[in-house]
């Protein structure tokens, strides 16, 4: 290597340099197959984040109501709305640089690109002004492919903070459900409080430490300093590939642009995310009906709601059903197939309203198998308030099971009502728990009975 050919420190030398620029110049054909594979990929994101909610939601999630049960499904919304952003991120960038490439070959047919003094039908005036505000062709071809690239790297910087949104999420929810049933209330209550007050002065100072003043005092320097440390820490391995990013859009565009780009982006993003948590939320709750409301129309009473969720028939495998279930919203059968649901839900209640016992050590483990389901059998039978038309099913026979793809677990039942009326019907399914007179009910569902 000849002295003129050392690179200075911090760069590369003339042969990389070369190399850089040949892969340059080939890498609208990656940028065409990644951004086809990502529009693919995305796509394919919400129905498989749909199916881990409902899982969480079912089997691991011990509220689901108010503000812990509000938190994921943001989340959920946020994730997907994030998706398809990206989404028209990779798309945007597709069918730009699909053009690009049509005009490149465009060019390759016609090198002398535009020649505005031979266009037709229109006056040598109108031809100078369209020369000035087009220009040459060659000239928008490299303009084009330059903000192909722009797209196409803020498409992957996208990527990249949802990566970082789902795996703080994931975090928090590993560490909620690990400390939560483990703690007592209060101490629970104040470690809130402790991790609330810790965000609040994470982002109270990384405002303040922005501000010029206190970039230009010592102590702010520092502290500034220690502050980007720490985001290093907590951007789990890919700090460096989104700092190349940002810090290469800081260094080359100006802070207008980036503020109003972001604007733009938020507002997209919102949008979007508001749209997704109505449906999401319609979708999880469908008695909601949103901006699909009617004036003679409501979903909030059980009894006089035909919930498809309800019904086997009804009902889409692949959704979860509801609290309970009957096989068919119009019934010929003398008898009633009923399932109850147990999702995570009704076991932090069931814990209180039922104390495990306490077994022999002396007991063979078949032993304590099976007086452990005759002891839940026989708390089941006390605590499940069944009715048909307000005939109490005082004994309800139950047994365990699991259902449909997902392996729903929950309580079987088959009831033979002597008390079925020809037409429409009501069947009742609540909890008796200790301290209420009245159980609290899971559901009503109504039912036809028709028989042969």
């Amino acid at each position: 290597m000849t002295p003129s050919e050392e690179p200075s420190p911090g760069s590369i030398s003339s042969a990389d340099r070369e190399k850089l620029r040949e892969l340059t110049a080939q890498s609208w054909e990656m940028e065409l197959a990644i951004s086809g594979v990502a529009i693919f990929a995305v796509l394919q994101l919400p129905d498989l984040l749909d199916q881990g909610f409902d899982y969480l939601r079912f089997n691991l999630i011990t509220q689901t109501e108010g503000l812990p049960g509000l938190l994921p499904l943001l989340a959920l919304s946020m994730t997907k709305s994030a998706c398809y952003v990206l989404f028209l991120a990779f798309l945007v960038n597709f069918v730009m640089r699909a053009y690009w490439v049509g005009l490149v070959g465009l060019l390759a047919v016609y090198p002398s690109g535009i020649r505005y003094d031979r266009i037709p039908f229109i006056s040598t005036f109108a031809q100078e002004q369209m020369e000035k505000d087009l220009g040459p062709l060659d000239r928008y071809i490299v303009r084009l492919d330059r903000r192909c690239n722009i797209v196409f790297a803020t498409a992957f910087l996208l990527v990249l903070m949802i990566f970082l949104i789902a795996s703080a999420y994931v975090q928090a929810l590993v560490v909620y459900l690990l400390l939560r049933p483990a703690l007592p209330v209060e101490v629970w209550q104040m470690l809130k409080i402790a991790v609330y007050a810790i965000v609040a002065l994470y982002f109270v100072a990384s405002v303040v430490l922005s501000l010029k003043q206190a970039r230009q005092h010592p102590v702010g320097i520092k502290l500034q300093y220690g502050v980007l440390r720490f985001n290093q820490l907590l951007m789990l391995g890919v700090h460096k590939p989104i700092s190349y990013i940002i810090n290469t859009f800081y260094s080359n565009i100006s802070t207008k642009y980036i503020l109003r780009t972001i604007v733009v982006v938020m507002v997209v993003f919102m949008g979007s995310f508001f749209v997704e948590f109505t449906a999401d939320l319609s979708r999880t709750d469908r008695r909601i009906q949103g901006l699909a409301s009617r004036h003679l129309y409501t979903a909030r009473i059980d009894e006089q709601y035909v919930n498809p969720l309800a019904y086997d028939n009804l009902r889409d495998e692949n959704d979860y059903l509801a609290q309970a279930s009957i096989q068919a919203d119009v019934i010929q059968e003398p008898y009633i197939r009923l399932f109850i649901a147990y999702p995570k839900t009704l076991d932090t209640l069931l814990k209180v309203a039922a104390k495990e016992p306490i077994m022999d050590d002396s007991l063979s483990r078949q032993d304590r198998r099976q007086r452990y389901a005759d002891w839940s059998s026989e708390v089941l039978t006390r605590i499940l308030h069944v009715t048909v038309n307000d005939s109490l099913f005082a004994q309800p026979e139950v047994l365990f099971t699991q259902r449909g793809v997902h392996n729903q677990r929950g309580w079987q039942m088959v009831l033979i009502p002597n008390n079925l009326r020809i037409g429409k019907n009501l069947l009742r399914v609540g909890l008796k728990t200790e301290g209420r007179s009245e159980p609290d009910e899971l559901i009503a569902i109504p039912f036809w009975y028709v028989p042969n």
